[in-house]
């Protein structure tokens, strides 16, 4: 598959585990065979897959793939309803929850949300109080 403007401005090691992250999508994986040490593979695929420029690539490079394949998001939406609804059938709970949680993750249901809190000057002082204690002060607090 041609590589896409965008890959052209990333570094060798990051287009070649791009290529391995297509074959698997294992992150970690894709860093060993990109030639990235297998002792920090899965801090390196995290801190890779986190880069603006790669998750680009990786977008680009998988709406080529499913338009070379013909295969709409709908489609794979219904293949998994099938294969859930089989696995139901067929009473395998494990095949029902690994379709549900592909399903749930493909249509955003496990987009993580970010909620910023502001403490009152008071809150920020009576948080900076807990933290300051130890354990077993904290512990006997509780057992009041």
């Amino acid at each position: 598959m041609d590589k896409s403007p965008v890959a052209k401005g990333l570094k060798t090691k990051q287009s070649r585990f791009i290529d391995e992250y297509m074959v698997d999508l294992n992150g970690a994986a894709a860093a060993v065979r990109a030639g990235y040490s297998k002792k920090t593979s899965r801090a390196i695929a995290c801190e890779l897959l986190t880069k603006p420029d790669i998750q680009i690539e990786l977008q680009a490079r998988g709406a080529a793939l499913a338009q070379a394949l013909a295969i709409t998001r709908e489609e794979v939406v219904l293949g998994l309803l099938e294969a859930f609804n089989l696995a139901k059938a067929q009473g395998q709970p494990g095949a029902m929850i690994s379709a549900m949680t592909t399903l749930a993750k493909l249509l955003g249901l496990y987009a993580s949300e970010t909620v910023r809190v502001e403490l009152t000057p008071a809150q920020a002082e009576a948080r900076g109080k807990y933290e300051a204690m130890s354990d077993a002060e904290l512990m006997a607090i509780l057992e009041r």
